[in-house]
């Protein structure tokens, strides 16, 4: 099982606030268009090595938009991988952050999302929230070790995303310690969040940590929700102001084609004005003609 406690989650579990996601959270990258198909690639950067997690939003909606916000805000910077069980999972999310408000976003808890259709198998480097409960979860996730029966069975382990380069660094985590008591003698969640890096430096020093993260976000999903690493190559990205740089093309693209249906529209009135000039100048000219014959014929 996984779990997911907290000072906040010992003292009000059966009361504990819930944040209700509605929208997105893109201060720093922009809104996307289709918030359904977002994605976003998360590199972090760690003591046993790097890797890079590809998160989907159509799996697990708000989950996805609260783990891309956590990596995104760096939460999880310098924090301790402090649950690693071999053929297992490795468990994170105690961050040693000094940013209060961060620390509050994290400590709510938000809605369980259902299992995608057709559920998600947990295989190896599957991630997903770590909870204790219904509507249970926080900031705390895990990467899986492999094929488990037993992960996915709760309803707040929907995956949201999956280990897609430097999986051989999660597995090179440090796992000497094991297990959390009392199946092992790894740290203890409640020590960590009253006592911080502090409690981890001087009991269980060889535990890795994260160095940093950075979150990039893109549009891009195949028909069946699985996460296509090619699709990194075809990615439409943000800008400042919150279009796809592909939409802008597209809409440039569109702009230039009106403005080139205008320019021949002009231009065919000028050739109807200039046409219907010389019409007129020609029956202008027939009718003096005409005129001075009569006059001949008259005088």
């Amino acid at each position: 099982a996984t779990f997911n406690t907290s000072l906040e989650n010992t003292r009000t579990m059966n009361g504990r606030r819930r944040r209700q996601i509605g929208g997105s959270h893109h201060d720093t990258a922009g809104s996307i268009t289709n918030k359904w198909a977002e994605c976003a690639t998360v590199r972090c950067d760690t003591t046993a090595g790097p890797f890079s997690i590809e998160m989907k939003r159509k799996w697990s909606p708000h989950g996805y938009d609260r783990a891309v916000e956590l990596f995104d805000r760096g939460f999880y910077d310098s924090s301790h991988f402090y649950r690693v069980v071999p053929d297992f999972l490795v468990q994170f999310g105690i961050s040693y952050t000094t940013d209060h408000s961060l620390k509050e976003f994290a400590d709510e808890t938000i809605p369980d999302d259902p299992q995608f259709d057709p559920p998600i198998d947990f295989v190896e480097g599957t991630v997903s929230f770590a909870g204790g409960g219904k509507d249970s979860r926080g900031s705390q996730l895990f990467i899986s070790y492999g094929e488990s029966k037993t992960l996915g069975t709760m309803k707040w382990e929907t995956p949201i995303g999956m280990v897609t380069d430097g999986m051989e660094n999660i597995r090179n985590l440090y796992s000497g310690y094991g297990d959390m008591p009392p199946w092992g003698k790894g740290p203890q969640q409640g020590p960590i969040h009253q006592r911080g890096r502090k409690y981890i430096d001087e009991e269980f020093p060889l535990l890795d940590s994260f160095i940093k993260c950075s979150v990039h976000r893109y549009v891009g999903a195949d028909s069946e929700g699985k996460i296509n690493v090619e699709a990194n190559e075809k990615e439409e990205v943000i800008d400042d102001g919150g279009e796809t740089v592909g939409a802008r093309e597209e809409r440039n693209l569109r702009n230039k084609k009106d403005s080139l249906g205008s320019h021949s529209q002009a231009e065919k009135m000028q050739i109807y004005a200039s046409a219907l000039i010389v019409f007129l100048m020609f029956i202008y000219i027939f009718t003096i003609r005409v005129a001075k014959k009569k006059g001949r014929k008259s005088n």
